[in-house]
C-alpha cells in the first residue's frame, strides 16, 4: 500500500525595519556651496531623502554653514 506522506514547507520569517538616521556636513564655506551640496545629496539619495536644512553657525564673516539631513533607511531581518 502506497501512505501519502505530508509535505512541509518552511518559509523564512522576516521583518523589514525603516529608519530616519540622521547626518551633517559641517563647516562648508559659503552658503552657495551648501545649495551646491544639497543638489548633489538630492541627487544621490533622490525619494530617500527626507528632510534637509541649511543652517550659519554664527553671525559674522567668519561664519560657516552646516547641512544637516535625514535619510529613510530599510533594512530587511530574517527573524528565524
Amino acid at each position: 500500500m502506497n501512505w501519502l506522506t505530508p509535505t512541509q514547507f518552511l518559509l523564512p520569517l522576516t521583518q523589514t525595519v525603516t529608519a530616519d538616521k540622521g547626518h551633517s556636513l559641517v563647516c562648508i564655506p559659503d552658503r552657495t556651496t551648501a545649495e551646491c551640496e544639497l543638489e548633489k545629496l538630492r541627487t544621490e539619495y533622490r525619494d530617500r531623502l527626507v528632510k534637509a536644512v541649511i543652517r550659519k553657525d554664527r553671525p559674522g564673516k567668519r561664519s560657516t554653514y552646516t547641512l544637516r539631513y535625514f535619510t529613510r533607511e530599510a533594512e530587511t531581518v530574517r527573524l528565524f
